[in-house]
């Protein structure tokens, strides 16, 4: 997935509580994205504190991208049952 197939694919999912920014970093809070620097396309995410962590390095563009909206579409509030059986 090249970067116009990702922005094309992410207008129609929650990325909730986070933004998605592409080709530039960002220094906002809660930002995820992805940007290419020195060749390396870096997937990162900033917290609450505006604190910027690269989370996934590669060369391939489609690579990077792809892994950036693996990482948008996973399952969110999935809390395990633990003790389901007791119901």
């Amino acid at each position: 997935m090249n970067r116009t197939e990702f922005a094309e694919a992410i207008r129609h999912l929650d990325t909730r509580p986070y933004r998605v920014t592409i080709n530039a970093p960002s220094d906002g809070a809660m930002q995820r994205g992805c940007y290419l620097e020195n060749g390396v396309w870096k997937v990162y995410e900033t917290d609450k504190n505006r604190r910027m962590k690269v989370l996934y390095k590669h060369k391939s563009e489609e690579k990077a991208f792809s892994w950036l909206y693996q990482l948008l579409t996973r399952q969110k509030g999935r809390k395990k049952k633990w003790f389901a059986f007791w119901k």
